[in-house]
């Protein structure tokens, strides 16, 4: 009698393959760490101490990866917070923050794109829970079951089970701050292969509007050139923080799950902003290229494309007013 393979276990076969090949992405990533564990972050000089100013309407300090602090005229929104010195107890800063969590004095909402461990720091969450009351954090659906109990105010918002038919999640007044969630190409979970095992979809990208001032972050994201327009058309965004790396090879295209500085690039072109920030580099050792190689081939584009003055590269620790009062 021959003998067959059946559906579930051809899918354990899959997944089995699929988790040891991340579990050799991971072993690479903490091999590269290993000589950043015994080196000392690079020191951010002349860090701002008051980054909330009286005559700005909308600035941006890079914290590193992709943490922004964002003023936007008297609130104050943190990205994917990342402000301790290692994330998931095998990555470690390879560029200290840009900013010393004590001069962090207010904080309105903090948003979480998805729950990788680079992306939710929950030592971070932890240096931010007392920076005022009634600060939220946000997140897209399932990410909950990644967040121990702080004392701050949870929003869980709507994604369409990872943007399987729209663009747009929904929308939430949080703190006075419009909130949408809106389409991100990538995948969940704390480690990765464990998002794929368990049909885990907390991942989004946000639009942030407040006082007329409309902010894009993008959390992680692969590139889609006909969801990217169709979000160009549906809103006029000021400000883009977008993505740029990790990345093997920094002048080509991406994968399906991130943008590289091409594809950044393509993203930009798309959305159309008055200003862009590239975002997600040179702070961690992952696997691929050296940690601030996606910002050369990202900064030739602009050269390229005559695009400084609507693009500004920041170094971790600077803050950049585009509006002010």
């Amino acid at each position: 009698m021959k003998r067959t393979i059946s559906g579930n276990l051809m899918l354990l076969v899959v997944f089995s393959l699929f988790a040891i090949a991340v579990s050799c992405n991971m072993l690479m990533v903490a091999v590269r760490n290993v000589p950043v564990f015994f080196s000392e972050p690079r020191k951010v000089a002349n860090k701002i101490k008051e980054p909330v100013k009286m005559d700005t309407r909308l600035s941006a300090l890079w914290i590193g990866h992709a943490t922004v602090l964002l003023q936007m005229d008297d609130k104050v929104i943190i990205t994917d917070p990342f402000l301790t010195g290692t994330v998931g107890e095998f990555a470690r800063r390879t560029v200290e923050p840009g900013i010393e969590p004590e001069n962090i004095t207010k904080c309105d909402v903090i948003l979480i794109s998805h729950s990788h461990f680079d992306h939710l720091s929950y030592g971070s969450l932890q240096l931010l829970e007392n920076k005022g009351k009634g600060t939220s954090i946000v997140f897209p659906k399932d990410l909950e079951n990644y967040l121990p109990a702080y004392d701050m105010d949870f929003v869980r918002m709507q994604n369409d089970n990872g943007y399987e038919r729209k663009i747009i999640g929904e929308t939430k007044l949080v703190n006075g701050i419009k909130i949408t969630t809106v389409f991100a190409q990538h995948w969940a979970g704390r480690y990765g292969f464990d998002g794929y095992l368990w049909d885990d979809n907390s991942y989004t990208g946000y639009i942030i509007q407040y006082k007329g001032i409309t902010v894009y972050f993008a959390g992680d994201t692969g590139y889609d050139s006909t969801k990217f327009k169709e979000l160009g058309k549906l809103f006029s965004i000021d400000l883009a923080l977008i993505p740029i790396g990790p990345c093997s090879d920094c002048r080509q295209c991406g994968t399906f799950n991130h943008v590289f500085p091409m594809d950044a690039f393509e993203i930009f072109k798309d959305l159309n902003p008055k200003w862009m920030i590239p975002i997600h580099y040179g702070t961690l050792q992952f696997a691929q290229a050296d940690p601030i190689e996606p910002v050369y081939a990202f900064e030739e584009l602009v050269f390229k494309n005559e695009e400084s003055e609507r693009i500004k590269i920041l170094n971790i620790g600077d803050q950049y007013t585009f509006i002010k009062k």
